[in-house]
């Protein structure tokens, strides 16, 4: 962007700011109620990935608190096990 750019944008914002705050406080009713109906509208559409992002993040963190109680030694034990089987496995195909 260039400074023109730059400052027309300025310009345009500081015009919306102030044609927004000469509206009053109707306005803003108004604009809280049109915020509540996009936010709606965000539900049904994102809703589910926000649904799964929250059952990941619940399923991290009883993960995280599992292998704290579990000892290092025992942790690595299960990794390599898991590296083990995973190379045999390749191996077979």
């Amino acid at each position: 962007m260039t400074d023109k750019d730059i400052r027309s944008e300025i310009e345009e914002l500081k015009a919306k700011l102030e044609s927004l705050s000469s509206t009053g406080v109707q306005g803003a009713g108004q604009s809280a109620a049109g915020a509540a109906a996009d936010a709606s509208d965000d539900a049904g559409a994102g809703g589910w990935l926000r649904d799964i992002m929250k059952q990941a993040e619940e399923l991290m963190g009883g993960l995280d608190l599992q292998l704290k109680d579990v000892p290092a030694k025992t942790a690595l034990m299960i990794f390599a096990l898991g590296v083990v089987t995973g190379r045999l496995l390749s191996k077979r195909d």
